[in-house]
Protein backbone atom coordinates (compact mmCIF):
# COMPACT_ATOMS: atom_id res chain seq x y z
CA UNK A 1 0.00 0.00 0.00
CA UNK A 2 3.28 2.50 1.42
CA UNK A 3 4.37 1.80 -2.51
CA UNK A 4 1.38 2.22 -4.60
CA UNK A 5 0.94 5.74 -2.23
CA UNK A 6 4.28 6.68 -2.77
CA UNK A 7 4.03 5.96 -6.82
CA UNK A 8 0.76 8.41 -6.90
CA UNK A 9 2.99 11.07 -5.13
CA UNK A 10 5.70 10.73 -7.27
CA UNK A 11 3.11 11.35 -10.63
CA UNK A 12 1.44 13.81 -9.42
CA UNK A 13 5.01 15.45 -8.19
CA UNK A 14 5.76 15.06 -11.80
CA UNK A 15 2.34 16.20 -13.15
CA UNK A 16 2.66 19.41 -11.18
CA UNK A 17 6.34 20.37 -12.53
CA UNK A 18 5.12 19.35 -16.42
CA UNK A 19 2.40 21.62 -15.15
CA UNK A 20 4.68 24.76 -13.70
CA UNK A 21 6.59 24.62 -16.77
CA UNK A 22 3.35 25.06 -19.15
CA UNK A 23 3.72 28.84 -19.03
CA UNK A 24 1.66 31.70 -20.48
CA UNK A 25 5.14 32.46 -22.18
CA UNK A 26 5.98 29.54 -25.14
CA UNK A 27 6.80 30.47 -28.35
CA UNK A 28 6.99 27.95 -31.00
CA UNK A 29 7.67 27.50 -34.60
CA UNK A 30 6.32 25.34 -37.18
CA UNK A 31 7.72 24.43 -39.93
CA UNK A 32 5.72 23.41 -43.78
CA UNK A 33 6.12 22.90 -46.86
CA UNK A 34 3.11 25.10 -48.55
CA UNK A 35 2.26 28.59 -48.78
CA UNK A 36 -1.02 29.82 -47.56
CA UNK A 37 -2.95 31.12 -50.73
CA UNK A 38 -5.59 33.66 -48.51
CA UNK A 39 -6.71 34.33 -44.99
CA UNK A 40 -9.99 34.57 -46.45
CA UNK A 41 -12.03 31.75 -44.68
CA UNK A 42 -14.46 31.73 -48.08
CA UNK A 43 -12.23 31.94 -50.34
CA UNK A 44 -9.67 29.11 -49.07
CA UNK A 45 -9.52 25.99 -51.44
CA UNK A 46 -6.47 24.82 -49.67
CA UNK A 47 -4.91 23.01 -46.12
CA UNK A 48 -2.35 25.00 -45.54
CA UNK A 49 -4.52 28.83 -45.66
CA UNK A 50 -7.14 26.08 -43.43
CA UNK A 51 -4.35 25.39 -40.88
CA UNK A 52 -3.18 29.30 -39.96
CA UNK A 53 -6.72 31.00 -40.18
CA UNK A 54 -7.60 28.14 -37.46
CA UNK A 55 -5.71 30.74 -35.07
CA UNK A 56 -7.55 34.00 -35.97
CA UNK A 57 -11.01 32.36 -36.63
CA UNK A 58 -13.67 30.14 -35.03
CA UNK A 59 -16.80 28.04 -35.99
CA UNK A 60 -20.26 27.34 -34.45
CA UNK A 61 -18.63 23.95 -33.76
CA UNK A 62 -15.28 22.21 -34.40
CA UNK A 63 -13.73 18.78 -34.22
CA UNK A 64 -11.30 18.09 -31.37
CA UNK A 65 -7.64 17.15 -32.24
CA UNK A 66 -7.90 13.71 -32.15
CA UNK A 67 -11.08 14.51 -34.82
CA UNK A 68 -13.04 12.08 -33.17
CA UNK A 69 -15.93 13.84 -31.77
CA UNK A 70 -17.25 17.62 -32.39
CA UNK A 71 -17.58 20.32 -29.83
CA UNK A 72 -19.32 23.56 -29.43
CA UNK A 73 -17.44 26.71 -29.75
CA UNK A 74 -19.21 29.66 -31.09
CA UNK A 75 -22.21 27.64 -30.81
CA UNK A 76 -23.47 26.42 -27.11
CA UNK A 77 -26.21 23.64 -28.10
CA UNK A 78 -28.44 23.44 -30.91
CA UNK A 79 -31.30 21.76 -32.21
CA UNK A 80 -32.48 19.88 -35.05
CA UNK A 81 -35.64 19.25 -37.15
CA UNK A 82 -37.05 15.93 -37.52
CA UNK A 83 -36.59 16.05 -41.50
CA UNK A 84 -32.66 17.01 -41.00
CA UNK A 85 -34.07 20.23 -43.15
CA UNK A 86 -33.77 22.79 -39.70
CA UNK A 87 -31.06 23.63 -37.71
CA UNK A 88 -30.89 26.13 -34.83
CA UNK A 89 -28.51 27.19 -32.74
CA UNK A 90 -28.07 29.07 -29.38
CA UNK A 91 -24.76 31.44 -29.77
CA UNK A 92 -21.74 32.07 -26.57
CA UNK A 93 -22.62 35.19 -25.25
CA UNK A 94 -19.73 37.54 -24.74
CA UNK A 95 -17.27 36.69 -27.51
CA UNK A 96 -15.84 39.89 -29.14
CA UNK A 97 -14.69 40.11 -32.69
CA UNK A 98 -10.52 40.99 -32.53
CA UNK A 99 -10.13 45.00 -32.71
CA UNK A 100 -9.57 45.58 -36.66
CA UNK A 101 -9.27 48.67 -38.96
CA UNK A 102 -12.65 49.14 -39.44
CA UNK A 103 -14.90 48.09 -35.96
CA UNK A 104 -13.02 48.50 -32.40
CA UNK A 105 -13.72 44.71 -31.30
CA UNK A 106 -17.33 44.57 -30.93
CA UNK A 107 -19.62 41.92 -29.84
CA UNK A 108 -20.44 38.57 -31.96
CA UNK A 109 -24.03 38.11 -32.79
CA UNK A 110 -26.88 36.35 -34.48
CA UNK A 111 -26.24 38.83 -37.04
CA UNK A 112 -22.58 37.89 -37.83
CA UNK A 113 -23.23 34.50 -38.39
CA UNK A 114 -26.12 35.18 -40.69
CA UNK A 115 -23.50 37.89 -43.02
CA UNK A 116 -20.79 34.89 -42.85
CA UNK A 117 -23.01 32.25 -44.44
CA UNK A 118 -24.45 34.47 -46.54
CA UNK A 119 -21.33 35.90 -47.69
CA UNK A 120 -19.64 32.49 -47.80
CA UNK A 121 -22.42 31.11 -50.52
CA UNK A 122 -22.23 34.18 -52.75
CA UNK A 123 -18.30 34.18 -52.58
CA UNK A 124 -17.21 30.79 -51.68
CA UNK A 125 -15.31 29.17 -55.16
CA UNK A 126 -15.87 25.45 -53.11
CA UNK A 127 -19.18 26.65 -51.90
CA UNK A 128 -19.06 24.88 -48.86
CA UNK A 129 -22.63 25.58 -48.02
CA UNK A 130 -24.28 24.84 -50.93
CA UNK A 131 -26.79 22.68 -48.70
CA UNK A 132 -28.21 25.91 -47.47
CA UNK A 133 -31.29 27.84 -47.77
CA UNK A 134 -31.55 30.51 -45.87
CA UNK A 135 -30.32 31.54 -42.40
CA UNK A 136 -32.53 33.75 -39.83
CA UNK A 137 -32.02 35.85 -37.15
CA UNK A 138 -34.09 34.90 -34.20
CA UNK A 139 -32.56 36.88 -31.69
CA UNK A 140 -29.34 38.43 -30.67
CA UNK A 141 -27.73 34.77 -29.69
CA UNK A 142 -30.30 32.89 -31.51
CA UNK A 143 -29.98 31.69 -35.46
CA UNK A 144 -31.88 29.21 -37.45
CA UNK A 145 -30.39 27.99 -40.63
CA UNK A 146 -32.86 25.99 -43.42
CA UNK A 147 -31.00 23.67 -45.87
CA UNK A 148 -32.73 22.86 -49.30
CA UNK A 149 -32.60 19.68 -48.51
CA UNK A 150 -31.98 16.69 -45.14
CA UNK A 151 -28.42 17.12 -45.06
CA UNK A 152 -26.88 14.33 -42.04
CA UNK A 153 -23.44 15.69 -42.04
CA UNK A 154 -24.22 19.07 -41.71
CA UNK A 155 -22.56 19.61 -38.67
CA UNK A 156 -19.21 18.09 -39.72
CA UNK A 157 -19.47 21.00 -42.79
CA UNK A 158 -19.98 24.20 -40.33
CA UNK A 159 -16.47 22.65 -38.45
CA UNK A 160 -14.92 23.74 -41.60
CA UNK A 161 -13.04 27.26 -41.73
CA UNK A 162 -14.69 28.07 -44.45
CA UNK A 163 -17.80 28.62 -42.40
CA UNK A 164 -16.17 30.61 -39.73
CA UNK A 165 -17.42 33.76 -38.00
CA UNK A 166 -16.31 37.02 -39.62
CA UNK A 167 -17.17 40.79 -39.03
CA UNK A 168 -18.72 42.55 -41.69
CA UNK A 169 -17.14 45.55 -41.45
CA UNK A 170 -13.64 44.28 -41.75
CA UNK A 171 -14.71 42.04 -44.63
CA UNK A 172 -16.28 44.82 -46.53
CA UNK A 173 -13.98 47.61 -45.68
CA UNK A 174 -10.83 45.83 -46.74
CA UNK A 175 -12.95 44.28 -50.05
CA UNK A 176 -10.31 41.82 -51.50
CA UNK A 177 -7.65 43.01 -49.00
CA UNK A 178 -9.59 41.20 -46.56
CA UNK A 179 -7.02 38.15 -47.39
CA UNK A 180 -4.56 39.53 -46.33
CA UNK A 181 -5.97 41.23 -43.29
CA UNK A 182 -8.23 38.57 -41.18
CA UNK A 183 -9.94 39.60 -38.49
CA UNK A 184 -11.99 37.06 -36.24
CA UNK A 185 -12.98 35.67 -32.64
CA UNK A 186 -9.74 33.40 -32.54
CA UNK A 187 -7.13 32.93 -29.73
CA UNK A 188 -4.63 34.68 -32.16
CA UNK A 189 -4.34 37.46 -33.99
CA UNK A 190 -2.03 37.87 -37.03
CA UNK A 191 1.04 40.34 -36.62
CA UNK A 192 3.06 39.75 -39.68
CA UNK A 193 2.50 37.71 -43.40
CA UNK A 194 6.11 37.68 -45.48
CA UNK A 195 4.86 35.83 -48.66
CA UNK A 196 7.32 32.85 -49.28
CA UNK A 197 9.06 33.05 -45.81
CA UNK A 198 7.11 33.05 -42.89
CA UNK A 199 4.12 34.13 -40.93
CA UNK A 200 3.45 35.11 -37.12
CA UNK A 201 0.17 35.16 -34.69
CA UNK A 202 0.63 37.01 -31.08
CA UNK A 203 -1.87 35.80 -28.65
CA UNK A 204 -5.28 37.45 -27.85
CA UNK A 205 -5.08 38.68 -25.11
CA UNK A 206 -9.18 39.48 -25.23
CA UNK A 207 -10.15 36.16 -26.40
CA UNK A 208 -13.31 34.51 -24.76
CA UNK A 209 -11.85 31.38 -23.88
CA UNK A 210 -9.31 29.73 -21.64
CA UNK A 211 -5.59 31.39 -22.19
CA UNK A 212 -3.66 29.98 -24.68
CA UNK A 213 -0.12 28.90 -23.21
CA UNK A 214 1.44 30.07 -26.73
CA UNK A 215 2.32 33.86 -26.83
CA UNK A 216 4.01 34.36 -30.13
CA UNK A 217 3.54 31.43 -33.29
CA UNK A 218 5.57 31.64 -36.39
CA UNK A 219 4.92 29.20 -39.97
CA UNK A 220 7.90 29.18 -41.49
CA UNK A 221 7.63 28.03 -45.19
CA UNK A 222 9.98 25.63 -46.44
CA UNK A 223 8.60 23.96 -49.81
CA UNK A 224 11.34 21.71 -49.78
CA UNK A 225 10.67 18.53 -47.14
CA UNK A 226 14.15 17.38 -46.51
CA UNK A 227 14.94 20.45 -46.29
CA UNK A 228 12.21 21.09 -43.83
CA UNK A 229 13.88 17.85 -41.68
CA UNK A 230 16.93 19.43 -41.31
CA UNK A 231 15.25 22.55 -39.94
CA UNK A 232 13.61 20.27 -36.88
CA UNK A 233 16.63 18.21 -36.16
CA UNK A 234 18.67 21.69 -36.28
CA UNK A 235 16.54 22.81 -33.60
CA UNK A 236 15.29 25.66 -36.57
CA UNK A 237 11.52 24.67 -36.19
CA UNK A 238 9.42 23.05 -33.78
CA UNK A 239 7.30 20.89 -35.45
CA UNK A 240 7.08 19.59 -39.17
CA UNK A 241 4.35 19.27 -41.39
CA UNK A 242 4.80 16.34 -42.73
CA UNK A 243 8.56 13.99 -43.26
CA UNK A 244 9.44 12.26 -46.18
CA UNK A 245 9.33 8.22 -46.00
CA UNK A 246 12.87 8.36 -47.04
CA UNK A 247 13.63 11.11 -43.99
CA UNK A 248 12.06 8.93 -41.36
CA UNK A 249 15.18 7.21 -39.66
CA UNK A 250 17.32 10.02 -39.39
CA UNK A 251 14.79 12.01 -37.97
CA UNK A 252 14.16 9.35 -35.46
CA UNK A 253 18.10 8.57 -34.54
CA UNK A 254 18.22 12.70 -34.04
CA UNK A 255 18.59 13.45 -29.77
CA UNK A 256 15.74 16.07 -28.65
CA UNK A 257 13.06 15.09 -31.60
CA UNK A 258 11.19 12.60 -31.65
CA UNK A 259 8.48 10.92 -34.63
CA UNK A 260 4.77 11.10 -34.54
CA UNK A 261 2.71 8.49 -37.00
CA UNK A 262 -0.73 8.06 -36.95
CA UNK A 263 -3.33 6.68 -39.65
CA UNK A 264 -4.45 9.69 -42.41
CA UNK A 265 -7.64 10.43 -43.50
CA UNK A 266 -6.51 10.96 -46.83
CA UNK A 267 -6.18 9.74 -50.60
CA UNK A 268 -3.89 10.88 -53.17
CA UNK A 269 -4.61 9.90 -56.97
CA UNK A 270 -4.12 10.57 -60.58
CA UNK A 271 -6.98 12.08 -62.04
CA UNK A 272 -8.17 11.94 -65.44
CA UNK A 273 -9.80 14.79 -67.41
CA UNK A 274 -13.57 14.02 -68.60
CA UNK A 275 -14.18 16.83 -70.20
CA UNK A 276 -11.31 17.24 -73.33
CA UNK A 277 -8.74 15.61 -74.53
CA UNK A 278 -7.78 12.06 -74.97
CA UNK A 279 -8.83 10.96 -71.63
CA UNK A 280 -12.62 11.41 -72.41
CA UNK A 281 -11.86 8.07 -73.86
CA UNK A 282 -12.39 5.23 -72.02
CA UNK A 283 -10.07 2.67 -73.14
CA UNK A 284 -7.32 5.04 -73.17
CA UNK A 285 -7.98 5.73 -69.50
CA UNK A 286 -7.78 2.17 -69.07
CA UNK A 287 -4.85 1.55 -70.96
CA UNK A 288 -3.25 3.86 -68.27
CA UNK A 289 -4.80 1.91 -65.43
CA UNK A 290 -3.21 -1.48 -66.81
CA UNK A 291 0.67 -0.02 -67.77
CA UNK A 292 1.29 1.02 -64.19
CA UNK A 293 2.47 -1.02 -61.67
CA UNK A 294 0.63 0.13 -58.78
CA UNK A 295 2.21 -1.84 -55.80
CA UNK A 296 5.75 -1.07 -57.45
CA UNK A 297 5.02 2.60 -57.39
CA UNK A 298 3.74 2.79 -53.83
CA UNK A 299 6.84 0.85 -52.24
CA UNK A 300 8.74 2.59 -54.68
CA UNK A 301 7.95 6.11 -52.63
CA UNK A 302 7.63 4.53 -49.11
CA UNK A 303 10.24 2.03 -48.39
CA UNK A 304 9.53 3.07 -44.86
CA UNK A 305 6.40 1.73 -44.78
CA UNK A 306 4.60 5.22 -44.31
CA UNK A 307 2.22 5.29 -47.37
CA UNK A 308 -0.30 1.89 -48.38
CA UNK A 309 -1.76 1.43 -51.60
CA UNK A 310 -5.53 3.01 -52.60
CA UNK A 311 -8.19 1.12 -54.38
CA UNK A 312 -10.71 3.73 -54.03
CA UNK A 313 -11.21 7.47 -53.08
CA UNK A 314 -12.92 6.77 -49.25
CA UNK A 315 -9.76 6.32 -47.16
CA UNK A 316 -9.53 3.17 -44.41
CA UNK A 317 -9.32 6.65 -41.99
CA UNK A 318 -13.07 6.56 -42.63
CA UNK A 319 -15.88 4.91 -41.21
CA UNK A 320 -17.36 3.88 -44.68
CA UNK A 321 -13.85 2.46 -45.92
CA UNK A 322 -14.85 -0.44 -47.89
CA UNK A 323 -11.53 -3.22 -48.09
CA UNK A 324 -13.65 -4.91 -50.84
CA UNK A 325 -13.10 -2.53 -53.22
CA UNK A 326 -10.00 -3.50 -54.20
CA UNK A 327 -11.42 -6.46 -55.97
CA UNK A 328 -12.17 -3.75 -58.56
CA UNK A 329 -8.42 -3.05 -59.54
CA UNK A 330 -6.90 -3.77 -62.49
CA UNK A 331 -3.82 -5.66 -62.46
CA UNK A 332 -0.64 -4.87 -64.51
CA UNK A 333 -0.58 -5.70 -67.97
CA UNK A 334 1.25 -3.85 -70.64
CA UNK A 335 -0.01 -5.54 -73.45
CA UNK A 336 -3.18 -5.51 -72.53
CA UNK A 337 -3.01 -1.74 -72.48
CA UNK A 338 -1.09 -1.38 -75.71
CA UNK A 339 -3.69 -3.50 -77.17
CA UNK A 340 -5.90 -0.74 -75.65
CA UNK A 341 -4.35 1.91 -76.99
CA UNK A 342 -4.64 0.52 -80.60
CA UNK A 343 -8.20 0.03 -80.06
CA UNK A 344 -8.63 3.77 -79.02
CA UNK A 345 -7.06 5.13 -82.43
CA UNK A 346 -3.49 5.57 -81.15
CA UNK A 347 -1.70 2.98 -82.47
CA UNK A 348 1.86 4.83 -81.96
CA UNK A 349 1.20 5.72 -78.89
CA UNK A 350 0.18 9.25 -77.89
CA UNK A 351 1.64 12.06 -75.56
CA UNK A 352 -0.31 13.37 -72.27
CA UNK A 353 0.30 16.01 -69.91
CA UNK A 354 0.51 15.06 -65.95
CA UNK A 355 0.27 18.24 -63.23
CA UNK A 356 1.77 17.86 -59.63
CA UNK A 357 2.09 20.42 -56.85
CA UNK A 358 5.47 20.80 -55.32
CA UNK A 359 5.02 17.42 -53.18
CA UNK A 360 7.61 15.32 -53.61
CA UNK A 361 5.93 12.37 -53.09
CA UNK A 362 3.03 13.08 -56.10
CA UNK A 363 6.24 13.99 -58.35
CA UNK A 364 8.36 10.75 -57.60
CA UNK A 365 4.77 8.87 -58.93
CA UNK A 366 4.63 11.04 -61.75
CA UNK A 367 8.08 10.29 -62.89
CA UNK A 368 7.50 6.41 -62.25
CA UNK A 369 4.04 6.69 -63.70
CA UNK A 370 6.35 8.25 -66.37
CA UNK A 371 8.76 5.54 -66.51
CA UNK A 372 6.01 2.69 -67.00
CA UNK A 373 3.96 4.42 -69.46
CA UNK A 374 6.59 4.96 -71.65
CA UNK A 375 6.84 1.30 -72.41
CA UNK A 376 3.28 1.32 -73.38
CA UNK A 377 3.59 4.20 -75.69
CA UNK A 378 2.22 6.79 -73.21
CA UNK A 379 4.89 9.71 -73.33
CA UNK A 380 3.48 11.28 -70.11
CA UNK A 381 4.96 15.30 -70.13
CA UNK A 382 5.21 16.00 -66.16
CA UNK A 383 4.79 19.87 -64.98
CA UNK A 384 5.29 20.79 -61.49
CA UNK A 385 3.57 24.59 -59.91
CA UNK A 386 3.44 26.09 -56.65
CA UNK A 387 0.56 25.78 -54.81
CA UNK A 388 -1.93 28.54 -55.95
CA UNK A 389 -0.75 27.90 -60.03
CA UNK A 390 -1.32 24.24 -59.99
CA UNK A 391 -5.00 24.54 -57.84
CA UNK A 392 -6.05 26.92 -60.79
CA UNK A 393 -4.67 24.97 -64.01
CA UNK A 394 -6.23 21.86 -62.30
CA UNK A 395 -9.55 23.22 -61.20
CA UNK A 396 -10.11 24.63 -64.41
CA UNK A 397 -9.91 21.29 -66.40
CA UNK A 398 -6.78 22.67 -67.86
CA UNK A 399 -4.25 19.25 -67.51
CA UNK A 400 -5.15 16.05 -69.50
CA UNK A 401 -4.23 14.03 -65.72
CA UNK A 402 -2.88 15.99 -62.23
CA UNK A 403 -2.75 14.14 -58.91
CA UNK A 404 -4.71 15.24 -56.55
CA UNK A 405 -4.12 14.67 -52.66
CA UNK A 406 -6.92 14.86 -50.50
CA UNK A 407 -7.39 15.04 -46.80
CA UNK A 408 -10.30 16.07 -44.51
CA UNK A 409 -13.02 14.33 -42.20
CA UNK A 410 -13.99 11.04 -41.18
CA UNK A 411 -17.31 11.14 -42.77
CA UNK A 412 -17.15 9.66 -47.37
CA UNK A 413 -19.24 12.81 -48.20
CA UNK A 414 -16.10 14.64 -48.21
CA UNK A 415 -14.37 12.03 -50.47
CA UNK A 416 -17.15 11.40 -52.63
CA UNK A 417 -18.80 14.80 -52.99
CA UNK A 418 -16.23 16.96 -53.48
CA UNK A 419 -14.21 15.00 -55.56
CA UNK A 420 -17.28 13.21 -58.38
CA UNK A 421 -20.31 15.52 -57.59
CA UNK A 422 -21.29 17.25 -60.94
CA UNK A 423 -21.98 20.26 -58.68
CA UNK A 424 -18.24 20.33 -58.72
CA UNK A 425 -16.48 20.75 -61.98
CA UNK A 426 -14.73 23.62 -61.50
CA UNK A 427 -12.92 23.13 -58.53
CA UNK A 428 -9.79 21.56 -57.43
CA UNK A 429 -11.49 18.49 -56.15
CA UNK A 430 -13.28 17.54 -59.74
CA UNK A 431 -10.91 19.38 -61.90
CA UNK A 432 -11.43 16.58 -64.05
CA UNK A 433 -15.09 17.45 -65.28
CA UNK A 434 -16.25 14.57 -63.75
CA UNK A 435 -20.43 13.55 -64.36
CA UNK A 436 -22.00 10.12 -63.60
CA UNK A 437 -25.86 11.43 -62.93
CA UNK A 438 -26.09 7.63 -61.07
CA UNK A 439 -22.86 8.83 -58.70
CA UNK A 440 -25.15 12.26 -58.10
CA UNK A 441 -27.99 9.75 -56.72
CA UNK A 442 -26.36 8.11 -54.75
CA UNK A 443 -24.91 10.95 -53.41
CA UNK A 444 -28.01 12.61 -52.38
CA UNK A 445 -29.15 9.69 -50.43
CA UNK A 446 -25.92 9.38 -48.88
CA UNK A 447 -26.70 13.02 -47.52
CA UNK A 448 -30.60 12.24 -45.93
CA UNK A 449 -30.74 9.60 -44.07
CA UNK A 450 -28.99 9.84 -40.38
CA UNK A 451 -28.85 5.85 -40.86
CA UNK A 452 -25.19 5.11 -41.21
CA UNK A 453 -25.47 1.27 -42.53
CA UNK A 454 -27.47 3.07 -45.24
CA UNK A 455 -25.33 5.71 -45.67
CA UNK A 456 -22.25 3.57 -46.32
CA UNK A 457 -24.07 0.89 -48.35
CA UNK A 458 -24.99 4.25 -50.54
CA UNK A 459 -21.10 5.89 -50.73
CA UNK A 460 -20.12 2.15 -51.29
CA UNK A 461 -22.24 2.34 -54.45
CA UNK A 462 -21.33 5.38 -55.61
CA UNK A 463 -17.33 4.77 -54.85
CA UNK A 464 -17.88 1.10 -57.02
CA UNK A 465 -19.56 3.13 -59.96
CA UNK A 466 -16.31 5.70 -59.57
CA UNK A 467 -13.85 2.86 -60.11
CA UNK A 468 -15.54 1.35 -62.79
CA UNK A 469 -15.36 4.73 -64.88
CA UNK A 470 -11.77 4.81 -64.44
CA UNK A 471 -11.28 8.53 -64.03
CA UNK A 472 -9.90 7.92 -61.00
CA UNK A 473 -6.56 6.34 -60.53
CA UNK A 474 -5.91 5.72 -56.94
CA UNK A 475 -2.33 6.19 -55.95
CA UNK A 476 -1.54 5.87 -51.83
CA UNK A 477 -2.93 6.65 -48.66
CA UNK A 478 -0.23 8.47 -46.55
CA UNK A 479 0.60 7.40 -42.89
CA UNK A 480 0.71 10.95 -41.20
CA UNK A 481 3.98 12.17 -39.98
CA UNK A 482 5.27 15.09 -37.86
CA UNK A 483 8.50 15.80 -36.21
CA UNK A 484 8.33 17.79 -33.03
CA UNK A 485 10.41 18.85 -30.42
CA UNK A 486 10.95 17.19 -26.97
CA UNK A 487 10.38 20.81 -25.53
CA UNK A 488 6.99 20.73 -27.40
CA UNK A 489 4.23 19.79 -24.59
CA UNK A 490 0.54 18.75 -25.32
CA UNK A 491 0.75 18.58 -29.43
CA UNK A 492 -1.82 15.70 -30.75
CA UNK A 493 -1.25 14.48 -34.46
CA UNK A 494 -4.26 15.34 -36.08
CA UNK A 495 -5.39 12.45 -38.82
CA UNK A 496 -6.55 15.37 -41.20
CA UNK A 497 -2.85 16.41 -41.28
CA UNK A 498 -4.02 19.45 -40.24
CA UNK A 499 -1.67 20.90 -37.16
CA UNK A 500 -4.08 22.06 -34.08
CA UNK A 501 -2.07 24.27 -31.73
CA UNK A 502 -5.04 25.36 -29.54
CA UNK A 503 -8.26 23.21 -29.72
CA UNK A 504 -10.97 21.35 -27.52
CA UNK A 505 -8.72 19.64 -25.11
CA UNK A 506 -5.66 20.92 -26.67
CA UNK A 507 -3.32 23.98 -25.95
CA UNK A 508 0.42 22.88 -26.77
CA UNK A 509 3.29 25.10 -25.13
CA UNK A 510 6.75 24.57 -25.04
CA UNK A 511 9.31 24.59 -22.33
CA UNK A 512 12.77 26.62 -22.29
CA UNK A 513 14.73 23.25 -21.75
Amino acid sequence: MRKVVLLAIAIFALWTLAMAGANYNSSIVVGTDQNPTTLDPAMYQDLASAQVMRNVYETLVTYNASVTKIEPLLAVSWKVSKDLKTWTFQLRKGVHFQKGRFQDGREMTAADVKYSFDREIQKSPMVRLYMVKSVDVLGKYEVRITLKYPYAPFLTVLTDIGAAIVPKEEAEGWGKAFAQHPCGTGPFIMKEWIKDDHMTFIRNDNYWGKKPYLKHITYKFIPDKSVLSIALMTGEVDITSDILDQDIPKVKSTPGVHVVMRPGVNVYAAYMNSMRGPTTNKKVREAIFYGVNWDQLVKAIFPNGSGIRAYGPIPPGSWAYNPDIKKLALPYDPQKARQLLKEAGYPNGLTLHIYTPGDPNRKKAAVIMQAMLKKVGINLKITSLEWGSFVDVTSKGNADIYTIGWTWYPDPEYFIFYMFDSSRVGTYGNGGGYKNPMVDKYIRLGESTVDRSKRIMYYDKAEELIMEDRVYAPLYHKMVVMGVNDKVHGFTVSPDMMIRLYAPGTNVWVSSK
